[in-house]
């Protein structure tokens, strides 16, 4: 009888947390710095600032990430971590990852950048794991010009 209650209430908790997922609402992950890393072997590592924002009325949990970087759409870094953070319900958290790119791909795409008119357009996408197998999608386009790229360089100096 008690393992039968105890299987009972098992199934209505994960009844009501598939509930609740669905009803997370992604969310709004910007970035607040970039500034490079270490150089090796035809790879260049970017130390990337974000800000996540959570419009949900829960605390979300963030275990992992992953994030691609575009500039003007050309691809310029990606990644994936884990991070152990929580944002709190309705809050924001800021949070630094390393990011990859192959550095002979930057070397060929920032002077092509730079002739360009400013502002460039950037875009971040990725996703958060809140479980260990529940992702949440993100996707946030915004504008930068070159000032404001040095300025997120020297940010976290």
């Amino acid at each position: 009888m008690l393992s039968w209650i105890l299987a009972a209430a098992a199934a209505l908790l994960l009844v009501a947390v598939v509930l609740l997922i669905r009803r997370l609402e992604p969310p709004d992950v910007k970035l607040t710095s970039v500034r490079p890393g270490q150089l090796s072997a035809g790879e260049q590592r970017l130390h990337v600032g974000l800000r996540v924002q959570n419009p949900n009325a829960i605390p979300l949990p963030v275990l992992a990430m992953t994030y691609r970087l575009w500039l003007e759409e050309q691809p310029i870094a990606a990644g994936d971590g884990m991070l152990h953070r929580r944002v709190p319900a309705r809050g924001a958290a800021d949070m630094e990852v390393m990011v990859s790119s192959d550095a002979r791909h930057l070397a060929r795409t920032l002077p092509k950048l730079a002739l360009k008119p400013q502002p460039w357009r950037y875009r971040l996408e990725g996703s958060i794991a809140i479980l260990p197998r529940l992702q949440l999608g993100y996707r946030h386009q915004g504008k930068i010009d070159l000032k404001g790229l040095l300025r997120l360089a020297a940010s976290l100096r």
